[in-house]
């Protein structure tokens, strides 16, 4: 009885201690048993460095002189799908490097850019992109643009599947900027509004 007495009074210290946080002792997980959450760490995804600074898109708001007139070909054709305008900042320019590969032309699988999710976008970009439609021929147009760099990014059919064609331009105040948006990125025109 007295070694009984002895284990249990043991036994019970080691309780106390355990409870008052004195002891280290930490139960083993069960066999087939749900695991803690994974700790924080970054979110999984392309990541942005540079941050988003309203001041950096601000120019691109106010109405300019400038135009852009786009075109592809028919069998690469971007009919019926929208083309996007997103003026050229820091933000920006990181976001396109990481999705297309590059700042000034690309054109990528469809698959391959949605595939890549940016983990920390700012939405409050969306609210500087422009947006315009092709038409039948596979034509667009942005009209009333300030003078400065933009990204043109358009999805085209292609015989092979879908693509996003994205090249960057810089548009020119009473000037418009002539963006074929086909093979491996003709040269850009520019000519005099009349």
């Amino acid at each position: 009885m007295l070694i009984s007495t002895r284990v249990r009074a043991a036994l019970g210290l080691v309780s106390i201690l355990a409870l008052a946080g004195c002891a280290d002792i930490k139960p083993t997980p069960l066999a087939g048993a749900p695991s803690a959450p994974p700790p924080p760490g970054p979110p999984p995804g392309v990541v942005i460095v540079t941050p988003f600074r309203a001041d950096d898109f601000a120019w691109s708001t106010v109405p300019g002189k400038a135009r852009i007139r786009g075109l592809t070909a028919p069998n690469r054709s971007c009919a019926g799908n929208a083309v996007a305008l997103t003026p050229d900042t820091a933000y920006s320019r990181e976001r396109i490097a990481k999705l297309y590969g590059s700042t000034d032309y690309a054109i990528v699988p469809i698959a391959v850019v949605r595939a890549k999710v940016i983990a920390n976008d700012n939405p409050a970009m969306r609210g500087y992109v422009r947006s315009a439609r092709c038409d039948s021929s596979g034509a667009f147009a942005f009209d009333d643009l300030p003078a400065g760099p933009f990204f043109v990014i358009a999805e085209i059919g292609e015989p092979s599947g879908p693509k996003v064609v994205m090249r960057r331009v810089t548009t020119v105040a009473g000037r418009v900027i002539q963006v074929p948006l086909t093979g491996s990125g003709p040269p850009l025109r520019r000519r005099r509004m009349g």
